[in-house]
């Protein structure tokens, strides 16, 4: 079987679930983006024919869209990154331009209009053929995805997708039941 991967860092580094599911996988996913980067690369329509199977990594709704991340730009593993809420306020601290982004979002943001855009795009995503999602960020936020790991993903923290081996080996497992 042949496996696509698409999603944000919980499925990024090719060391951990990805490498133990036992098929042949192409991961394009990468950390730090948001659903509109997942989105766009579903997009690509040259996938479907290539993979039996599709899996989509889901981030958080929370993740702001931006073409230029002021603190990750020069980072080769991080250079798509968005903002992450939590993130903007800890760089503002340090660096001038995430405290313009810091101001605007005080001043600005909408998280009705960002869950929105969020539910659109997963509704989209939702519809192609041979595909599963799944997620790690909190159950509260990502409702709609019906194979959410975030209980995983806190019991077994680590540096490899943000799990210790044991959490990746689990994680494959719950895939590998799902192919």
């Amino acid at each position: 079987m042949k496996i696509l991967i698409i999603g944000d860092s919980f499925s990024a580094n090719n060391n951990g679930w990805p490498s133990m599911l036992g098929h042949e996988v192409v991961n394009i996913s990468e950390n730090g983006i948001g659903e509109y980067k997942i989105f766009a690369k579903s997009k690509n329509s040259m996938y479907f024919d290539k993979f039996d199977k599709i899996i989509f990594n889901h981030t958080s709704p929370w993740r702001i869209h931006t073409r230029v991340h002021p603190v990750h730009k020069n980072n080769p593993e991080r250079s798509n990154n968005d903002f992450l809420l939590n993130d903007v306020e800890y760089h503002s601290k340090i660096n001038k331009d995430m405290k313009i982004v810091n101001e605007y979002i005080k001043k600005y943001y909408d998280p009705e209009y960002q869950q929105d855009v969020y539910n659109l795009l997963l509704k989209e995503i939702m519809c192609i053929p041979n595909s599963i999602h799944i997620t790690f960020h909190n159950p509260e936020d990502t409702q709609q995805i019906t194979h959410n790991y975030n209980q995983v993903y806190k019991q077994h923290p680590g540096n490899i997708n943000h799990m210790c081996y044991e959490g990746n080996k689990l994680i494959a497992n719950f895939i590998g039941k799902l192919l």
